[in-house]
């Protein structure tokens, strides 16, 4: 089947956004565009491996010492990098080839990947190998994230971004609710080592994709000195107040939400008593509530405003985190991770949605590089502090603790709305590149 040329189905887009200007586009709309679709199924394979790589690292640290310190580390070590990297790194993003950007960083994690599943079937791989691998893996994962959600506005056209931006969390969270399935069902079956290869073959699959579809090019651009180029995109951030209010309701909500995935293995294990398997499933339903979410937000987005949806997810993880710290069968957390699930769908999407649309193209790799630093890194440096908390206060008190912060996150959202606290026709307002 000879598919259009990227440039020309995104030009259909476009003119279809403009012939229906009331229509509020479906959840799936832009997967009828072809390059965007490859894309997002070699993500969702680059997903899978990374859900599979965490419950395959986790499992590997926690029957050591400290073990609930070392789970959490191994949490913080996949974000760290993007706290540390993701700015220049937006800066690359501006200036180079988004698709060279993305060949490269996926190749890197291949390579990354195979030699930890070397070093696993040697049987060499201690705690502070994995950290090692993990880490890098991060890294990897700073300039695919940054180069990959820079690109996004290139493929769909803006109506769509939204249900573009629900895209990718909906695939990061179908490989949720299986990767750590299957992942659980390898360990339990072949050991770490096999989820290990597995996870190495999945960013190969990007590779190939990348290799066989053109990218929407941009017009070329001169290249100021790194320093300049990192001074505008925060002169940016620092003149436009809707783009502040969203990087602090998004580090606000980041600290107590890295509880639960800083926290799960232990609960899963120390309180509920499961095995791989059943700490698969618990993530799983998380997954299974972020899908939930995706497809609520359309609807959502119809009858109320982003922010009233800021504030109401808050407000149902604080109930999803307090359960999740007092709840002592499986059903009962995995009722509290599903609704946790549906929150963070609710609250996140249309904070990045936004941000990518109110940005200039021309910055915007910068300018969405400092919102994942701000997001991604009050998640690792949440992650050590929750898990040094549960070290020494407990597990419960520790989740109990992260509820109270999310309630604070709830009561921000009320009094900084993101934009009109009424659905309004036209917003987000799409910056002019």
């Amino acid at each position: 089947m000879n598919w259009p040329s990227p440039r020309v189905a995104l030009a259909r887009r476009r003119r279809t956004a403009r012939a229906r200007p009331g229509a509020e586009p479906g959840p799936f709309a832009p997967l009828s565009i072809p390059v965007f679709r490859a894309l997002w199924l070699a993500e969702f394979a680059g997903d899978m491996g990374n859900w599979m790589h965490t419950v395959g690292a986790q499992w590997v640290i926690v029957g050591h010492a400290n073990a609930v310190l070392l789970a959490a580390l191994v949490v913080a070590a996949a974000r760290m990098p993007v706290l540390v990297l993701s700015v220049p790194i937006g800066a690359i993003a501006d200036f180079v080839d988004r698709r060279w950007l993305l060949l490269a960083a996926q190749s890197f994690q291949t390579l990354v990947g195979v030699a930890l599943a070397v070093t696993s079937l040697l049987g060499r791989l201690s705690p502070t190998a994995l950290l090692v691998y993990t880490l890098l893996l991060g890294l990897g994962s700073a300039l695919s994230m940054v180069a990959f959600q820079a690109l996004v506005p290139q493929l769909v056209a803006p109506p769509l971004l939204h249900s573009a931006v629900a895209l990718a969390q909906v695939n990061l969270n179908i490989a949720r609710v299986l990767g750590p399935v299957l992942g659980g069902l390898l360990v339990a079956l072949a050991g770490p080592s096999a989820v290990f290869v597995l996870d190495a073959l999945s960013y190969l699959v990007f590779v190939i994709v990348l290799c066989f579809y053109k990218i929407p090019g941009r017009p070329a651009r001169s290249r100021p000195a790194v320093r300049r180029a990192l001074v505008e995109g925060m002169d940016f951030v620092r003149r436009s107040m809707l783009v502040r209010r969203i990087m602090v309701h998004s580090l606000l909500i980041g600290i107590p939400s890295s509880a639960v995935w800083a926290l799960l293995p232990s609960v899963s294990t120390l309180r509920l008593g499961v095995d791989a398997t059943g700490y698969g499933l618990l993530l799983a339903a998380a997954g299974t509530g972020s899908i939930f979410g995706a497809l609520l937000l359309p609807r959502m987005r119809r009858r109320a405003s982003d922010s009233t949806g800021l504030v109401l997810g808050s407000v149902a993880s604080v109930g999803a985190l307090g359960a999740l710290g007092l709840v002592k069968d499986v059903i009962g957390a995995a009722i509290a991770l599903y609704v946790f699930g549906i929150a963070w769908m609710v609250m996140q999407t249309p904070l990045a949605a936004t941000m990518a649309l109110t940005t200039p193209d021309p910055i915007r790799g910068r300018v969405l590089a400092l919102f994942q630093t701000v997001r991604m890194g009050s998640q690792s440096a949440g992650a050590v502090a929750w898990g040094l908390a549960a070290t020494d206060l407990g597990l419960v008190t520790a989740l109990v603790f992260a509820a109270v912060i999310m309630a604070l996150a709830a009561l921000v959202a009320l009094c900084l709305p993101v934009g009109p606290r009424r659905r309004t026709a036209g917003w987000p307002p799409v910056a002019s590149d």
